[in-house]
């Protein structure tokens, strides 16, 4: 089932216009100057979702860089439950999921701090040592 496409406003001066975006015939009516206008402003869209996939893919070649090992590789655990996501797919909602991402894999790959437990087994280590030290001497 195809998604009908939205319709599309735009104020240029003092002038809108409403069209879809496969409608040839409003998009031919507008004025040449304010065609030109707009142009220019799609232009300038474009040129920032092009500046967004850059840094989206720097941003994923930088933490491929940092892994040491591969995911998965860690003690023959199972890769991550999710894809690996395409670059060119990323839009500017999805860097917030991706640094998520990130950080998550920066927090499985770092070794797990001292619990209680292994706080309590130390303890216990230390104290035979020095009773066993203490029936020598």
């Amino acid at each position: 089932m195809p998604m009908e496409q939205q319709k599309i406003t735009v104020a240029i001066g003092n002038k809108t216009y409403n069209f879809h975006p496969g409608d040839t015939q409003a998009i031919r009516e507008i004025p040449s100057t304010e065609r030109q206008q707009l142009i220019a402003l799609l232009e300038a869209v474009k040129q920032q979702e092009n500046l967004a996939d850059i840094a989206v893919r720097d941003a994923i070649e930088r933490a491929r860089n940092l892994s040491p090992m591969a995911p998965g590789t860690i003690s023959g655990r199972a890769p991550p439950e999710h894809p690996v996501t395409k670059p060119e797919r990323l839009g500017s909602g999805d860097v917030d999921a991706l640094m998520a991402r990130l950080v998550m894999e920066e927090k499985n790959n770092r070794k797990p701090a001292l619990n209680s437990k292994s706080i309590y087994k130390l303890l216990i280590g230390f104290a035979v040592v020095v009773f066993l030290l203490v029936l020598i001497v």
